[in-house]
């Protein structure tokens, strides 16, 4: 297969208008060295012969069957009023007849080789008629079965292309259809399993907001806080169960760019009041960075935070930078607690890892770890602009 691809990759190139340049330079040579070293004083004549003979192969790529009948009559021409054997006309007619029948079958090489066996013929041979006959037979057929074969070779090139094509097109239809089952799989169980339980909860809790309205005020707070983020856990879990189910759906949207410095401020404000001081700078305008790129910059928000409340513990310093440049955007996020980081103390969560893999399919970098004074986690993320 490999062999059978190098050979067609050759031929495609030997036939290119491309690779012209470069087939009349490596003619012109060979032609010169031919009647300066092979042929015994080569008239004026025979060189203007051989040099038309060579200038008609430029037409073999738009015009190779004029250019196959032009290079016979030259040859023709330099049996008549050559002063020597038209070695040069015989080659160039042979490659001009060849690559005629590695271009086209049908009736064109066939009437190619015929005005070129006829050239040889009305030329005779020493050795009689059977000599002649053979030269014209041999001349004439060889180039057109070398053509002939280099088509060939052209045409199976081609048909392996197609064939590896449709069987890379059939391969990903494939792992499309068992990823759409798999996903409406996972939408299925989220619906019926997970968002139950979450709904459950709220109902739950809403209830027993109501049961204890004479609850002192900072268990009110928390009931509340609870109830908002079940609530909005149930939207973000509807939005994730269609986008699962289907995937181009494109009027659901985890945060639009333009509520983006609202959802991160409220991802901040919820950290605040589990008693963790933020201070948080963003630089630039990150309402016209596209969806991935913003929900990338929530989810890093999002996570980053919760890691920090839950090694570092409250009562910790964090600062959050948020940069967006012309081709970027900058996030950083670190914190001066002195709590175990995510990957020393045993967890086994998932956060970091899905965090990186975010950055990975934008194309950006991640970083994570222990500055010695706290945590830093730092992410770049290449903008729409940047890709174009």
């Amino acid at each position: 297969m490999v062999e059978s691809s190098g050979v067609g990759r050759g031929v495609e190139w030997l036939l290119d208008a491309r690779s012209l340049p470069i087939r009349m330079t490596v003619l012109f040579a060979l032609g010169a060295g031919c009647m300066l070293l092979l042929l015994d004083g080569p008239a004026p004549v025979d060189w203007l012969i051989a040099t038309l003979a060579v200038l008609a192969v430029a037409g073999g790529p738009r015009w190779p069957l004029a250019t196959a009948l032009t290079t016979t009559a030259l040859l023709l021409i330099g049996f008549e009023i050559g002063q020597v054997g038209p070695a040069v006309p015989k080659v160039v007619a042979a490659i001009a007849l060849a690559e005629l029948a590695a271009r086209h079958g049908g009736w064109r090489p066939l009437l190619a080789a015929a005005a070129l066996a006829g050239a040889y013929l009305a030329h005779p041979a020493t050795g009689g008629v059977a000599a002649t006959g053979y030269r014209a037979l041999v001349m004439a057929a060889a180039p057109l079965l070398i053509g002939v074969l280099l088509r060939a070779a052209r045409e199976n090139a081609e048909r392996a292309r197609r064939e590896s094509l449709e069987i890379a097109q059939r391969r990903e239809s494939e792992i499309a259809a068992a990823r759409a089952v798999e996903r409406t799989a996972i939408a299925r169980e989220l619906h019926d399993l997970i968002a139950h339980h979450v709904s459950s909860t709220v109902l739950r809790v809403g209830v027993a907001r109501h049961a204890v309205p004479d609850a002192p005020p900072a268990l009110l707070e928390v009931l509340d806080d609870i109830h908002a983020s079940g609530k909005a856990t149930l939207v973000d879990l509807r939005k994730l169960v269609t986008i699962l189910r289907d995937p181009q759906a494109t009027g659901e949207s985890f945060v639009a760019p333009a509520d983006l410095p609202e959802a991160i401020a409220t991802a901040v404000h919820r950290t605040q009041r589990l008693g963790l001081r933020v201070e948080t700078r963003i630089g630039g305008d990150i309402t016209d960075v596209d969806a991935t790129v913003g929900l990338t910059l929530l989810r890093l928000t999002q996570e980053g935070l919760a890691n920090t409340v839950k090694h570092a513990g409250t009562g910790v310093d964090a600062r959050l930078e948020i940069s967006k440049g012309e081709r970027a955007v900058d996030f950083l996020l670190s914190d001066n607690g002195s709590g175990p980081a995510p990957a020393e103390n045993g967890s086994r969560g998932v956060g970091l890892i899905g965090l990186h893999e975010r950055v990975a399919l934008l194309g950006g970098t991640f970083t994570a770890g222990s500055t010695g004074r706290g945590w830093r986690l730092a992410a770049h993320l290449p903008t729409a602009a940047a890709a174009s």
